[in-house]
């Protein structure tokens, strides 16, 4: 394993290895760690890195309470990628299988962004950064946003 962060994710999904394959597709990962499978060829434990970010990932253990969006209906989490090219991200992510479920464009509050729901039924918004806002305009443009004066 290489050092760790403060906060590691734990991705679990249905066919973990097919997951692995699809995040070096569509997100540029590097898988960095040893790949750990078990006698029935599940992976067990791998560890990935987008840019200069770890997460784990392994396959579904219903009897360890480990289970993939899919047996759970969907997920709550939503991960933010920065990118440098958004356009681009989105479409090299729709290229490896993500649905685009929001497409990309400019944000109040200084992000171009769009999000995509991948295979393994996680959300991931990709975000380019395009402008700085000072917190006085981001609170004016947010209240111009919601309708508030």
């Amino acid at each position: 394993m290489t050092a760790q962060q403060t906060i590691t994710a734990y991705l679990i999904a249905d066919k973990a290895a097919d997951a692995i394959d699809f995040y070096i597709k569509a997100f540029g990962a590097k898988e960095t760690g040893a790949r750990i499978a078990g006698p029935d060829g599940k992976v067990g434990h791998a560890e990935l890195t987008i840019g200069g970010d770890s997460f784990y990932l392994a396959d579904e253990f219903p009897d360890m309470g480990a289970l993939s969006p899919k047996s759970l209906g969907g997920s709550p989490v939503m991960f933010t990628l920065q990118v440098a090219d958004v356009d681009s991200a989105m479409k090299q992510a729709a290229g490896a299988g993500a649905e685009v479920t929001r497409a990309v464009e400019d944000q109040f509050y200084g992000e171009r962004s769009g999000h995509v729901l991948d295979p393994f039924g996680y959300r991931w918004a990709l975000s380019q950064h395009i402008e700085d806002v000072p917190p006085e305009e981001l609170k004016r443009r947010a209240a111009a946003l919601y309708g508030e004066t």
